[in-house]
């Protein structure tokens, strides 16, 4: 199901509202969303944790392709955004929720780790706490090792990544309006929770 024209006027009233907290002004295309589905696996089943669902671009792009016994449980802090993302993909859990409440949702759901760790969080604008808190979940429960994040500002955010992960890969997406990628990043610092390194502004 595609958002429908009253729901993107929703999404750009709030980005322009908003600002840096919504991640950009338009939700993610079918090819963007796509790309954030590289590790999810249609042939076994997963536990998938998707923080910032929005409207569900990339929770519906990750149930087209996930597995059938796959858990998917999408994140959303925003009441209005949440209620379209749970009619849009009722095949997904999604949560009401802010990304800092990560274990207590999945404690919650008796799930201990997840094999694939997606984030549309507009990461850049967020206290640095709050990315703590999604990197120290990161690192305890995913299992994959693999942290996948969104963006719409092609290589800007490269150098961010790279001072948190020792190994960092980008995907373009020119499809998308306008170009934008996924970042895939492996090997967390030691030194990650560093004021230097974290990224997001200072608490």
């Amino acid at each position: 199901m595609k958002p429908t024209f009253g729901n993107r006027l929703k999404w750009a009233s709030k980005f322009f509202t908003h600002g840096r907290k919504i991640a950009s002004l338009t939700p993610s295309s079918r090819w963007l969303s796509g790309a954030m589905c590289r590790d999810v696996d249609p042939t076994q089943p997963q536990v998938i944790l998707e923080l910032g669902a929005g409207m569900g671009p990339v929770t519906s792009a990750v149930l087209e392709r996930m597995h059938p016994e796959s858990t998917l449980i999408a994140v959303e802090l925003d009441p209005e955004l949440h209620a379209v993302a749970r009619h849009r993909c009722p095949g997904a859990d999604v949560v009401l929720g802010s990304a800092v409440e990560i274990d207590e949702i999945l404690d919650q759901r008796s799930v201990d780790q997840v094999d694939c760790f997606l984030s549309c969080l507009p990461t850049p604008s967020l206290p640095q706490k709050v990315n703590q808190c999604v990197i120290d979940a990161w690192r305890r429960r995913c299992t994959s090792g693999v942290f996948t994040q969104i963006t719409q500002i092609p290589w800007y955010y490269w150098s961010m990544y790279s001072r948190v992960f020792h190994h960092v890969e980008f995907k373009l997406v020119t499809l998308n309006a306008p170009p934008a990628g996924v970042y895939h990043c492996r090997d967390l610092r030691d030194d990650y929770a560093t004021l230097e390194r974290l990224p997001g502004k200072p608490n």
